[in-house]
């Protein structure tokens, strides 16, 4: 029932997925796909600050040079991993940053394996989940690619999230399994969607000194003012980037 409104919805290796956008033999392609100690990952459950989260690492990388990132989409400088290739291709930012950022909700062992083995760093970000599911109904209701599903009654979508018969799975065993991960590898890190809200200064010096690429305080100060909510609010980027993801 949960798959009949989403376009081109594929069951696959025990999770539904948009297959408007998104290409399970790409997914499977990534398993061997090497990355390395100049990457950084942002992972996350659907509608938990992934985009907030990583724009802030996007800006670590650039070492707060903001009029650079500015005017380029965000998903051209933080690809999303497992997004079907024709849509956009996977590759490199041209901007030069100091380390390369991607951000992914796919689950831990359907990470490629070089990730898994820690060789790149990985930056899990929670949000609370009665704040994440109503976000993520919402997003039901308005998301082309999950069937602009309006009449999507909130009792039926909560079932759904709660059973874990929804895209990405269940939020539980997401959430869990990321805990587990970050605990056994020194190479990621859980990070708090609620903390960052209440204390960015000190997240993002956390993070800086997590991917190795320190600021100085005039570079956090424009990174911070760079993403502020009124700030994030007005760029036609990132309703570009919420639209698709």
């Amino acid at each position: 029932r949960y798959m009949a409104p989403i376009p081109n919805a594929i069951d696959w290796n025990g999770f539904v997925w948009p297959g408007a956008v998104i290409d399970t033999n790409h997914i499977a392609a990534l398993a061997t796909t090497e990355f390395g100690p100049d990457d950084v990952f942002v992972v996350s459950y659907p509608k938990s600050g992934t985009t907030w989260c990583s724009e802030v690492l996007s800006g670590i990388v650039h070492e707060g040079n903001t009029e650079i990132i500015k005017p380029i989409d965000m998903l051209d400088r933080v690809p999303w991993l497992e997004i079907n290739p024709a849509l956009m291709p996977l590759k490199p930012p041209t901007t030069n940053p100091k380390k390369r950022v991607y951000f992914t909700h796919l689950a831990v062992h359907l990470l490629p394996a070089s990730v898994r083995e820690g060789k790149c760093k990985v930056i899990y970000v929670a949000r609370n989940p009665k704040d994440q599911a109503v976000s993520y109904y919402h997003f039901h209701r308005s998301a082309k690619f999950l069937g602009l599903q309006t009449d999507l009654a909130w009792k039926d979508f909560f079932t759904f999230f709660c059973t874990g018969i929804i895209c990405c799975g269940g939020w539980f065993e997401h959430v869990l399994t990321y805990w587990k991960f970050t605990q056994n590898n020194p190479n990621a890190v859980f990070v708090k969607y609620e903390d960052m809200k209440r204390d960015l200064v000190e997240e993002m010096k956390a993070l800086e000194n997590f991917i190795g690429v320190p600021l100085n305080e005039e570079q956090r100060k424009k990174v911070i003012d760079h993403c502020s909510f009124d700030s994030m609010k007005v760029s036609k980027f990132m309703r570009k980037v919420s639209a698709k993801c």
